[in-house]
């Protein structure tokens, strides 16, 4: 299964992740979504809740895909943060994957809508 298609089943059976990191790190985290940089690079989005970088603390991260080893699933679950915003289109302009909101609001695969026909710097307005 390919880090992306592992990374959304947990993010779809709400599972936490361990996922290796090309540096050899590894972290523990709830996975959000997936999307497209306004530099047009792909990043995943998740909650980091445990590093082995002991100086590393919990919070929001949004790494490039890039920078990805690789990712299993946990059987430990999550609930959905209140303060997970998959609308924030500064932050996340070209959505390939989310998850729902706690209160169960989703923002759906905005992708070909727009990037391979224009430069994100001037996507039309949703």
């Amino acid at each position: 299964m390919s880090l992306d298609a592992t990374f959304m089943k947990g993010g779809n059976l709400l599972r936490v992740c361990d996922v290796t990191l090309a540096d050899g790190k590894t972290a523990r985290v709830e996975p959000y979504a997936i999307y497209t940089s306004p530099k047009r690079r792909r990043h995943y989005l998740w909650f980091q809740i445990g590093s082995s970088d002991p100086d590393e603390a919990p919070g929001w991260k949004s790494p490039e895909a890039s920078a990805v080893a690789s990712v299993r699933l946990a059987q430990e679950t999550f609930t959905v943060r209140r303060d997970y915003d998959p609308f924030d289109k500064q932050k996340l302009p070209v959505v390939h994957y989310s998850v729902p909101t706690h209160d169960g609001r989703q923002r759906w695969h905005d992708a070909g809508k727009y990037v391979d026909k224009q430069t994100i710097g001037n996507r039309p307005q949703f």
